[in-house]
């Protein structure tokens, strides 16, 4: 459950701890929700309401999902660990983590106008980087003071334009919902 979703709610419980460290990552395969307070996240992406059994989900897309898989915190965290794996395992070059990247999110090889688009959102984040409208490291860790561990050969800059690809990645929709 979300901290700002325990924080406005009627009782606060104090049974729920969130969980630190590694254990933060987590798969969870069950998940502790409430009827009183419902997750945004999963409202966001159309979760079946919780009083009742569902037997197949139906797919939908919504702009609100779009926004909270750009925005929500465990989404931006995700985007900053990708980020690192593909500056780390991707290769040696822009075009070869471009098609790592977008393997990772969608399960296949981007055809060369998808490569295009993500080494062309690449340049353009690199540019804005240069020019200072945005903070590298504040990017990569969300604390302007802060930077994470860089592999080899890569700049705080690489890593912030890296991580802002990938959230655009994370939110394809073909990353989301694969057929």
């Amino acid at each position: 459950m979300p901290q700002n979703v325990l924080d406005y709610n009627f009782t606060y419980p104090g049974y729920w701890k969130a969980a630190e460290g590694p254990e933060r990552y987590r798969r969870a395969l069950y998940v502790f929700r409430k009827r009183s307070m419902p997750d945004p996240v999963m409202s966001n992406f159309d979760a079946p309401n919780g009083d009742f059994s569902c037997a197949r989900r139906v797919r939908s897309n919504t702009p609100l999902a779009a926004l909270t898989g750009l925005n929500e915190t465990i989404f931006v965290e995700a985007a900053r660990a990708l980020a690192l794996r593909v500056l780390k395992e991707g290769g040696a070059d822009d075009a070869q983590r471009a098609a790592y990247a977008f393997f990772l999110c969608t399960s296949r090889h981007p055809t060369e106008a998808e490569r295009g688009a993500v080494l062309e959102l690449l340049h353009s984040r690199r540019q804005k980087l240069a020019e200072g409208w945005l903070n590298p490291r504040e990017i990569t860790t969300g604390d302007p003071a802060k930077l994470p561990p860089l592999p080899a050969g890569t700049s705080p800059q690489d890593a912030a334009a890296w991580t802002l690809a990938a959230r655009v990645l994370l939110n394809l929709d073909e990353t989301i919902s694969k057929k």
